[in-house]
C-alpha cells in the first residue's frame, strides 16, 4: 500500500484520489477551499449555479469507465444522456443544427445547408490521428517527445496550425465552426496545432451527453464515491511544496504540516515549490454573462455557437437561466442581437465575470505557441511519484481530457500487490 496525497479537489483531485482509493491506496485529499468539486458547481448567484463551462461531455466512456473502476456502476449513481447536438448561426442568416455522434445525421444536415456534404470527408481524415493520439498519449502515461516519432509526426503533421484548415474547407461557414472554438477558447489559431480539430472527428463519433443535475450532481457522486472508498478528506489545507530524496517524491508540505507521500498527484491550479515556474503564457478565458430570461422568452437550443467576429456561445444552465461566453468589449446580448437573437427584452437578472474574475478563480490551460507545446504542458513523462493531472497540466481542461488523465495515473501507479 502506497500513501498517496492528492492535493485540489476539482474533477482531476476527485477522479484520481477515487482510482487510486479502490486500487487500495491510502489517499489523502487537500483542497484549500471549503468543499469539493471545484469548478463543477460553477458560479452561484442568488442561490442559483451558472455553469462556467459547457455542461456536456464527449467519450462517455472515460465517466462509465471511472464509475465502473472506483465502485458501483455509473447508471446506479448518476444518469448520463446524449445531447441533440449544436446550434450554428452564421452572418448570412443561415442555420445549422449539426448533429453530434453520428455520421449520416452530420451528412444530411450539412446538404441541407451547402447543398454537398464536404465537411464529413474532411472529418473522416481524423480518425488515424485520433487513434495515435488516443493510443499513445491518452491511454497511458504521455511520455513527451519520444512518444512522437517519425511515423507518428507523418499522421499528426503536427507543424499546421488550425490558421491553414480554413483553405481546407470551401464553404466559409464551414471553416468557422472549425476556427471560431479555438479563438473562443483563447487560442491564436496561428500557433494552434491543426490536429486539435480531431475534437470534431471525436464529437461526431461519440456525442455530447449531460449528467442529470448537471456537472454540480457528478462532484457529488464523486464526493459520495471518496466516502465510499474511505479516502482522508481536508478542506482548508493548501498544497505548497513537495519534498524529494534522490528524486523521488517524499511528501507534500501544507499551510499546517508535511504529510508523507510515496505518491503525490497535485490537481491544484499552481507549481508547488522547489520546482520551476512553467515558462508559457497561460490562457486567457471569455468573460461568462449569466442571464435569466422570462418565460416569453424565445426557445433556445442547449448550446448555440454563434459565429460573429469574435464568436459568441450560449448554452443552457437549466431553469431558464443561461451562460454566454464572448470576448468581445460589445454587450454580449447586442451581439446575439444582430444574428437575430434578440433576448434583451427578456432579462430578468443578469451578471458578468470578467477574464481578470475568472483567471483568479483558477486555471484556464496554457495558450499554444507552437506543437511542442504540448511537450512542456505538467504531467508529461512523469518522474519519481509526481503526477499532474487538471486544467493546468496535460492534456487540458475538458473533463474527458481530466478523466482520461487520471485513468492512466492509476494505471501507471498500479494496484497493491501488483
Amino acid at each position: 500500500m502506497a500513501n498517496v496525497v492528492v492535493v485540489g479537489a476539482g474533477f482531476a483531485g476527485l477522479s484520481a484520489a477515487a482510482r487510486l482509493a479502490k486500487l487500495r491506496h491510502d489517499v489523502t485529499l487537500v483542497e484549500s477551499g471549503d468543499r469539493l468539486g471545484g469548478r463543477l458547481h460553477g458560479h452561484v448567484v442568488d442561490g442559483h449555479a451558472w455553469p462556467l463551462d459547457l455542461d456536456t461531455v464527449t467519450l462517455p466512456g472515460v465517466f462509465r469507465d471511472l464509475f465502473r473502476k472506483s465502485g458501483r456502476p455509473i447508471d446506479r449513481v448518476i444518469g448520463l444522456d446524449k445531447t441533440h447536438g449544436r446550434r450554428h448561426l452564421f452572418k448570412d442568416g443561415s442555420v445549422l443544427d449539426l448533429p453530434l455522434g453520428n455520421r449520416g445525421d452530420q451528412h444530411e444536415a450539412v446538404v441541407a445547408l451547402t447543398g454537398e456534404d464536404e465537411w464529413s470527408p474532411w472529418v473522416d481524415r481524423f480518425a488515424e490521428p485520433w487513434n495515435l493520439i488516443r493510443l499513445t498519449a491518452l491511454d497511458q502515461v504521455f511520455a513527451g517527445r519520444r512518444a512522437v516519432d517519425r511515423p507518428a509526426r507523418k499522421v499528426l503533421r503536427p507543424r499546421r496550425t488550425v490558421e491553414s484548415l480554413d483553405r481546407e474547407l470551401a464553404d466559409e461557414r464551414l471553416a468557422k465552426i472549425v476556427l471560431d472554438p479555438v479563438r473562443l477558447a483563447g487560442h491564436d489559431r496561428r500557433s494552434t496545432p491543426a490536429f486539435v480539430a480531431v475534437s470534431h472527428y471525436v464529437e461526431r463519433s461519440f456525442g455530447r451527453w449531460r449528467f442529470d443535475g448537471g456537472l454540480p450532481a457528478l462532484a457529488h457522486a464523486l464526493e459520495q464515491r471518496l466516502a465510499e472508498r474511505r479516502v482522508t478528506v481536508e478542506l482548508g489545507e493548501t498544497g505548497v511544496e513537495i519534498t524529494r530524496a534522490a528524486g523521488q517524491v517524499t511528501g507534500v508540505v501544507t499551510d499546517r504540516r508535511t504529510i508523507a507521500a510515496d505518491v503525490v498527484v497535485w490537481c491544484a491550479p499552481t507549481i508547488p515549490a522547489p520546482l520551476p515556474p512553467v515558462r508559457m503564457l497561460p490562457v486567457i478565458p471569455a468573460a461568462r454573462t449569466f442571464v435569466t430570461l422570462g418565460p416569453g422568452a424565445p426557445e433556445l437550443a442547449d448550446e448555440t455557437l454563434v459565429h460573429g467576429n469574435p464568436p459568441v456561445r450560449i448554452y443552457t444552465a437549466g431553469e431558464r437561466r443561461w451562460t454566454i461566453e464572448h470576448h468581445s468589449g460589445e454587450d454580449p446580448l447586442q451581439a446575439l442581437a444582430r444574428f437575430g437573437l434578440d433576448l434583451r427584452a427578456h432579462v430578468e437578472s443578469r451578471s458578468t465575470l470578467s477574464p481578470s474574475q475568472l483567471v483568479t478563480a483558477g486555471h484556464w490551460g496554457w495558450a499554444w505557441s507552437t506543437w511542442t507545446t504540448a511537450f512542456d504542458l505538467p504531467g508529461v513523462a512523469p518522474a519519481g511519484g509526481l503526477y499532474f493531472a487538471g486544467a493546468h497540466a496535460y492534456p487540458g481542461g475538458t473533463l474527458e481530457g481530466i478523466g482520461m488523465a487520471t485513468a492512466a495515473i492509476a494505471a501507471d501507479v498500479g494496484a497493491v500487490g501488483r
